[in-house]
């Protein structure tokens, strides 16, 4: 099913009995019952038989919805159901949550039987994978250690206020408010956070149809979302939106109805990643962090402008390190140094801890301004946050500009 990529990895991942349960009972679809004599592949093989006969458009809808399972199925996504299974209702609900084996089963359990925290969660994991990143990022100073309101009237009146900010009417606006924990960049421990969601019915539009060999209009209503986040311990307000609302004016919504405290409008600098050191002799410093054992750099790439590029690679255990093995197979007098870096790759090992084994963790940075970091689980992504800093490979670069301008 190659216009359905996760559909068909869900179908990979999950128990053939689970998966007919997710397209039979949450989908709405008919499948025929497992043959219990077939093996998992060959049950496999006849339910995506079944749903490479379904029309196009139903089958892009289960795509859609496969891929909010698969989202909570990777690190950051586990990580975000790691801190809300305990507002799992009920104790044989956590028990049985409890005893599942992947994490498939984990965000698919969640979805089958609480669809509420389910899209809770799905949030929380969308606004993690967009921080800050320019296009849809800003951060604001408010003062620390406020107190967050969630009462119905608070809600309420920050609901009413946000319809009459989108001039349409509060039926069309959703706001849901959580808390959940965090690892501290700086130390690690965990702080908490508070995440408002915004979700709101754009004006409909008229796309084109055919029906019955006639052309014809269709009215359709998409949804658009966005968030904010405020952290007590430093006072960071966020807002992760990609609409011409104007993100200020939402963080100072925030502020001024739900944190009760007016915001000045002084923003938290965006970070740069400069890994141009990195081409020549580089020493990692670990003093500060005893769980890390080692790091090293395996892969560095440059473009010699003429849309040709090179990459370097090595293994993490390779005794030579990448300048020594690139001066044997280019020549001797080959430097990295001598070419502007357009990709690299570290290898962080951490020492084995109580209850984790040892583990490499890569941090990817690329092009102008790109990492990998901000998309790994919160205490890997905390981690890489310190060492970067302590290295000096991240900086910040100031504050951004015209956040009103950007659109869809």
């Amino acid at each position: 099913m190659i216009d359905a990529e996760n559909l068909t990895r869900l179908l990979g991942h999950l128990p053939p009995k689970t998966f007919h349960e997710l397209v039979v009972e949450s989908f709405r679809t008919p499948l025929t019952a497992l043959d219990e004599k077939q093996n998992k592949t060959e049950q496999r093989a006849a339910m995506s038989e079944q749903l490479l006969a379904l029309p196009i458009g139903k089958r892009k809808g289960m795509e859609d919805e496969a891929e909010k399972i698969m989202l909570l199925s990777d690190g950051p996504g586990q990580d975000v159901i790691e801190g809300f299974r305990e507002l799992i209702p009920g104790l044989n609900n956590r028990t049985a949550f409890a005893a599942l084996k992947t994490q498939h089963e984990r965000a698919y359990w969640l979805y089958s039987n609480n669809r509420k925290l389910f899209t809770e969660a799905l949030d929380a994991r969308q606004a993690d994978i967009f921080r800050q990143s320019s296009i849809c990022y800003s951060g604001f100073t408010a003062p620390p250690q406020l107190n967050f309101h969630v009462d119905e009237v608070s809600v309420a009146k920050f609901r009413s206020q946000m319809a009459e900010k989108l001039t349409c009417n509060v039926d069309d606006v959703a706001v849901q408010i959580f808390k959940r924990m965090r690892p501290d960049a700086e130390q690690g421990e965990d702080v908490d956070l508070y995440q408002v969601s915004i979700h709101y019915n754009r004006p409909p539009e008229v796309v084109e149809k055919v029906e019955n060999s006639t052309l014809k209009n269709q009215e359709i209503i998409r949804a658009v979302s966005s968030y904010a986040t405020y952290e007590p311990v430093n006072g960071h307000l966020e807002v992760l939106s990609r609409d011409n609302v104007g993100r200020e004016g939402l963080a100072r919504l925030v502020a001024d109805v739900l944190l009760e405290s007016p915001i000045t409008g002084e923003r938290i600098p965006l970070k740069s990643y400069d890994y141009q050191c990195l081409a020549g002799d580089f020493s990692f410093d670990l003093s500060t962090e005893p769980t890390v054992a080692s790091a090293k750099v395996i892969e560095l790439g440059y473009s010699n402008g003429e849309n040709r590029s090179v990459v370097m690679k090595i293994w993490a255990k390779d005794v030579d390190d990448i300048h020594t093995v690139a001066k044997k197979l280019i020549g001797p007098t080959f430097t990295f140094s001598s070419h502007r870096l357009n990709y690299a790759r570290i290898s962080v090992r951490t020492h084995k801890a109580a209850g984790e084994r040892a583990r490499n963790i890569s941090i990817v940075m690329r092009d102008e301004n790109k990492c990998n970091i901000k998309t790994k689980r919160d205490k890997d992504r905390a981690l890489c946050d310190r060492l970067l800093a302590r290295w000096g490979l991240v900086k910040e670069i100031g504050n951004e500009q015209a956040d009103d301008t950007i659109t869809d």
